[in-house]
């Protein structure tokens, strides 16, 4: 090789040093780059060259430059980063919820009870006081419009949740086009994986975006051989090469909300985590459950309270009534889609005259035996019909009609076994079915003294009114032996508790991913100190390859003056 190779040779490691420094440099520029990934000089020995009996090193090559990545600890960050992005999603779910439940600072639907049962406590001082049945009253709208707008705030709430999932698929979309792109420009500039270089530039945006969209879902990516990367979710994939799927939000009638699907399959993204799956999370069971449980509240506090008041009596009797409920009325009872489903026994229907004496009593059977002579919504006012001195009817719209045949007579109701009165909303205090509708019988809010205080008969007791007074605290057979106020502080106190897990758990899941980020950041991330001693080592070795250069050429001159 003679001393023209020491100088070939040595020349080969300048421009090693050199390259290398250029690397040392670009890292020291982009310290303080976010998403930058930490370059390197990848070098190796040249093939040795044969002489006589000997095999001599022919130098230094450069093979490469690439970003220094551990794929595995990524992968393991960016799943956390999934796991930390649901668990915040969730936080903010639950601290909106937080907000509208009052009770969780002795405020709200849990005083509007307390308000109500109170109201009913006075009036039991003073039944024949009007100012006192109008309060009871009072409180009563009072707590049934509470009720409503508890309802309505949760589902204005869930139902911008559920808009989120527009934005989300959007962003989505933006990210896998970019990252589709990205893919066909790494391939090309690295002749698809002929070179042993990394297209820096463009990889490190293409890992900002994976990292971004891995908060949106849980992501499995792989690098193929040309330098792109295929991203899968669940079993789909999402990107591969340079194509990817678009995602869109469709209607869901499971859930009754909008969830993201796969366009070009029109399946469902299958994303078990990140901001996706927590906001559908949010929507179906922080809000939707909550929800759930006012409207069950709702329904048992309608009726516990209607089974109670349909059948007593007030002041007065009435000259004419309209149920509350539009019912199926010639299917039997358990078909006939009243507010519940009755059960097999009967009522008492009672003709008085202007006094409020009694004229005559009437018992109506209802008949649920799952047998064809089983009584229907039209049966009944038939059997109602035939009492002298009533006429009853059903509507168009399916609702009970009875009216008094002479105007100094009237109707009231007596013992009900069956239920079918609350069911069909004769002479109830409530009228509705849940939390969407509930509200204070018309004819009552018209007339405050058909609110029923006896059973025996109009003045002749307060039974009624002695049976409601702490009716939202009484165990119920219908809410599992919890009272209307169980359930409903069952709720709260629940709220209460899944807040502070989440809490918990989102703090926990930050503090993994970031003990993953900073071990990310020790191999990926710029160290100042230690790029400095790099470059110290290029600079000797290009002073020491410049020193041989030196050396073989002054050898040289010397043979040539010979």
């Amino acid at each position: 090789m003679g001393l023209f190779g020491t100088i070939q040779q040595s020349a080969g490691a300048l421009q090693v040093a050199q390259i290398g420094l250029q690397v040392v440099g670009n890292n020291i520029a982009n310290a303080n780059t976010p998403g930058y990934l930490r370059q390197q000089l990848q070098q190796s020995s040249a093939e040795a060259v044969r002489e006589g009996g000997l095999l001599k090193g022919a130098g230094v090559r450069p093979t490469g430059i690439v970003q220094v990545v551990d794929d595995q600890l990524a992968e393991r960050m960016f799943n956390a980063k999934t796991a930390v992005s649901g668990a915040e999603t969730l936080n903010r779910a639950y601290s909106q919820l937080e907000e509208l439940t009052g009770d969780l600072n002795n405020a709200g639907l849990n005083q509007q009870f307390s308000l109500f049962n109170n109201a009913l406590h006075e009036l039991s001082t003073q039944p024949g006081d009007s100012s006192l049945r109008d309060f009871v009253i009072l409180q009563a709208e009072s707590l049934a419009s509470n009720i409503r707008l508890t309802r309505e705030n949760a589902v204005s709430r869930s139902d911008l949740w559920n808009g989120d999932l527009e934005q989300m698929a959007t962003d989505i979309n933006r990210l896998t086009e970019r990252i589709a792109k990205l893919n066909l420009d790494i391939a090309t500039i690295e002749g698809g994986g002929l070179l042993q270089s990394d297209a820096t530039g463009l990889r490190d945006q293409r890992y900002r975006d994976l990292e971004e969209l891995s908060q949106y879902m849980n992501l499995n990516f792989q690098e193929q051989e040309s330098g792109a990367i295929a991203v899968f979710v669940g079993g789909d994939y999402l990107i591969s090469n340079g194509h990817r799927r678009e995602v869109g939000t469709a209607y869901n009638s499971q859930t009754g909300g909008s969830e993201v699907r796969i366009l070009e399959t029109d399946s469902p993204l299958q994303a078990t985590s990140g901001r996706l799956a927590a906001t559908i999370q949010a929507r179906d069971s922080v809000f939707g459950d909550y929800i759930g449980d006012i409207n069950a509240m709702a329904s048992a506090l309608i009726q516990s309270v209607n089974e109670v008041h349909s059948q007593g009596q007030g002041r007065d009797g009435f000259q004419s009534m309209l149920s509350t409920v539009v019912a199926d009325v010639g299917v039997p009872l358990k078909n006939a889609n009243l507010a519940t489903v009755p059960r097999n026994g009967s009522f008492d229907m009672n003709v008085i005259d202007e006094d409020g004496e009694l004229i005559s009593s009437h018992r109506i059977d209802v008949k649920i035996l799952s047998q064809v002579t089983d009584s229907t919504v039209q049966s009944i006012v038939a059997d109602i019909n035939a009492i002298d001195g009533i006429n009853a009817a059903v509507t168009s719209s399916g609702q009970i009609q009875i009216n008094s045949d002479s105007p100094t007579s009237g109707f009231t109701f007596g013992e009900d076994t069956s239920g079918f009165l609350a069911a069909a909303g004769i002479n109830t205090f409530f009228s509705g079915r849940d939390a969407v509708d509930i509200d204070i019988n018309s004819q009552l809010k018209g007339n405050p003294d058909f609110l029923a205080i006896s059973r025996g008969g109009i003045g002749e007791d307060t039974d009624v009114l002695t049976e409601l007074i702490d009716i939202v605290d009484k165990p119920m057979s219908s809410l599992g032996g919890n009272s209307v106020r169980d359930v409903y502080e069952q709720a709260v106190t629940g709220l209460g508790q899944k807040i502070s897990l989440q809490s918990s758990a989102t703090e926990g899941l930050n503090n993994f991913y970031a003990t993953l980020q900073s071990q990310h950041l020790a191999i990926t991330g710029v160290n100042i100190d230690e790029e400095s001693i790099k470059m110290i080592t290029y600079q000797r070795a290009f002073q020491a390859s410049s020193r041989v250069i030196s050396t073989a050429s002054e050898m040289l001159d010397l043979l040539v003056t010979l």
